[in-house]
């Protein structure tokens, strides 16, 4: 229980960091800056699934350890090559994506947004990598220190009314990020024997089977829960997206939450996965499922009845009329939480295929429902078109990890890549 306590802290750090910057940003620039600043945002955090897909995963299905030694020293060392092979790529491609929005003449360009998306991940991978280890302190302190640095750097431009832009914005967040994310490397990277190990990117062939099907999974993944982004974006411009983003805003704190229970849990289905006991792991699934949601309607109570006081106090006003679109955001949160739950148990049965599968059909359902809803709804068919897609992946999910369980072990247990 302590390293679920321990976990959820770490979490409410985490939101807490994501929370403060979206309120200074919503209070101090124009809406069609924040807009910029989402955009960007939203980007890195479907990279960081692609990243997850990658090398994430492939250190998460391991038995907890400190990485000095056996199997999981060489998967470390070979999946930390690979990620930064992975993190040049990014920048690069983000720079280039920025060459072309300005030579339109774009709102959305943000050069910065390349050290910003390349820090979050750094940092975002070393974090996995002490969850997986077993180590949920040592990630609380790491996401405390870049929390303490972001306040420091951001509250103190605004106090200071030094101008902020969502460029100022993104490159501030990305020096915090890539310099935690780099000392955090080369403390997690003792006792490993040092270096870089080129000469085992081969290697690599054989997880790259396995992170095909988890690729298209979590693209489809994040076309279920970001496509929205784009779409509105799309659609009705900058301004639109930033008042999705701002009635979203408090009620993200719940799919965090599952993605900090599934941070310590996946080591939990871990044993149990290894022990066979099927009851266990669907009792701890159970558990996180009956949770989450309880939580989620309570927290979106709580938002919704106090909208009026939020939008006065925290966003200087602004969006006070939108405070309707938060119940919705409330459903599409609770089944989100849901999702993240089934598929770490999913993830750590290794079923990866039939996840992918699951995200496709359910993305395919997401997209068309979002397309048709917004022109029709406006922005709440977004939100509505959205949470079909994931509540019919849910049960999708569902009926699998119930089947596959339903077999004997040899049947449901997929062979180890090599590494």
């Amino acid at each position: 229980m302590s390293r679920y306590l321990t976990s959820a802290v770490e979490q409410a750090l985490w939101s807490l960091l994501q929370l403060g910057v979206n309120l200074v940003l919503i209070r101090l620039i124009a809406p069609g800056e924040y807009g910029a600043f989402v955009f960007w945002s939203s980007s890195a955090f479907i990279l960081s699934s692609v990243q997850n897909a990658l090398t994430v995963v492939h250190v998460q299905v391991l038995p907890p350890g400190d990485g000095t030694g056996g199997e999981r020293r060489a998967v470390e060392r070979l999946m930390f090559v690979v990620n930064l092979l992975f993190l040049v790529a990014v920048a690069g491609g983000v720079l280039a994506t920025n060459a072309v929005l300005a030579a339109r003449a774009s709102p959305l360009v943000a050069p910065a947004a390349a050290l910003f998306v390349a820090g979050f991940l750094l940092q975002q991978y070393v974090r996995a990598v002490l969850f997986s280890r077993g180590r949920p302190v040592a990630a609380t302190i790491q996401t405390a220190v870049v929390l303490a640095l972001a306040v420091t750097l951001i509250g103190g431009a605004a106090l200071a009314r030094l101008p902020l832009s969502a460029n100022a914005a993104l490159f501030g967040l990305g020096a915090v990020y890539a310099v935690v994310g780099m000392a955090g490397a080369v403390r997690a990277g003792r006792g490993q024997g040092g270096g870089l190990d080129w000469r085992r990117l081969p290697e690599y062939v054989a997880y790259a089977r396995q992170s095909a099907w988890i690729f298209l999974g979590v693209i489809t993944t994040e076309i279920l829960t970001r496509y929205f982004v784009f779409a509105v974006l799309a659609a009705h411009g900058p301004v639109a997206l930033a008042t999705l983003s701002a009635t979203q805003l408090l009620t993200r704190p719940i799919p965090l939450l599952a993605s900090s229970w599934s941070m310590v849990a996946r080591n939990d289905l871990a044993n149990r996965r290894e022990a066979d006991d099927r009851g266990a792991f669907l009792r701890l699934l159970a558990v996180a499922l009956v949770g989450g949601t309880f939580v989620a309607a309570v927290w979106t109570g709580l938002v919704f009845f106090g909208w009026a006081e939020i939008s006065r106090y925290l966003f200087g006003g602004k969006y006070l009329s939108d405070g309707w679109l938060v119940p919705l955001w409330g459903v599409a949160a609770a089944v989100s939480f849901g999702q993240v739950a089934i598929s770490a148990g999913l993830q750590v049965l290794r079923a990866f295929r039939a996840l992918a599968i699951a995200n496709t059909v359910a993305a395919a359902a997401a997209v068309a429902a979002v397309t048709i809803l917004i022109n029709r709804m406006g922005d709440s068919g977004a939100i509505i078109g959205a949470a079909t897609g994931q509540a019919i992946e849910l049960v999708v999910m569902s009926a699998i990890l119930l089947r596959l369980l339903s077999r004997p072990r040899a049947d449901r247990s997929p062979p180890r890549s090599a590494g």
